[in-house]
């Protein structure tokens, strides 16, 4: 009896173990967006990039193609997302799959502006991040979702709404060519 006990128990966790594993908390640092986005610019900048980029406003929708892209002002809300320079909490949360890893930073204080960051790794080498930020008083309510793949397209959509108006909702994306 206790030899099929221990082989169920033994059976149960190899199982569970090969699913998902969780990374410890501790070896994970908050992530460095604005370092990150100033190596990008550069890459962006040496390889002369281009910009086609679709601005959508509440239901309007422009579409334009940019041979000369200022990176900087492009990337400007990714940079001031920048959670390394806050000196707020963020509970980490880290998730092994096979050969990528997700880590997700979720703010622990209703103030801040960045509630969450993630950022997915595939052997090491960032793939995507996804970003959401929000802002709310008794007179204003802002949320941006902003997502960026490297080298690739970045997203940013938004929802506003004033006291005594009408709620605002925006999209603008960006394919990198």
């Amino acid at each position: 009896m206790k030899k099929i006990v221990f082989l169920i128990l033994a059976l149960a966790i190899f199982y569970f173990s090969s699913c998902t594993s969780e990374v410890s908390n501790s070896s994970v640092k908050l992530f460095n967006s604005a370092g990150f986005i100033r190596s990008e610019i550069a890459l962006l900048n040496k390889s002369n990039s281009h910009l086609l980029k679709t601005a959508e406003y509440n239901s309007k929708k422009e579409i334009f193609q940019l041979d000369t892209v200022n990176w900087n002002k492009e990337f400007e809300l990714i940079v001031a997302s920048n959670i390394s320079e806050k000196y707020l909490s963020y509970k980490i949360d880290s998730i092994q799959q096979n050969d990528s890893t997700i880590i997700t930073y979720s703010s622990k204080e209703t103030k801040s502006e960045v509630r969450k960051f993630v950022v997915v790794k595939y052997q090491n080498t960032i793939k995507r991040i996804a970003i959401e930020r929000m802002k709310e008083n008794a007179f204003y309510y802002s949320k941006q979702e902003i997502e960026y793949v490297p080298q690739t397209f970045f997203s940013i959509y938004a929802k506003e709404k004033m006291i005594l108006s009408d709620t605002t909702y925006y999209r603008i994306t960006g394919v990198i060519n």
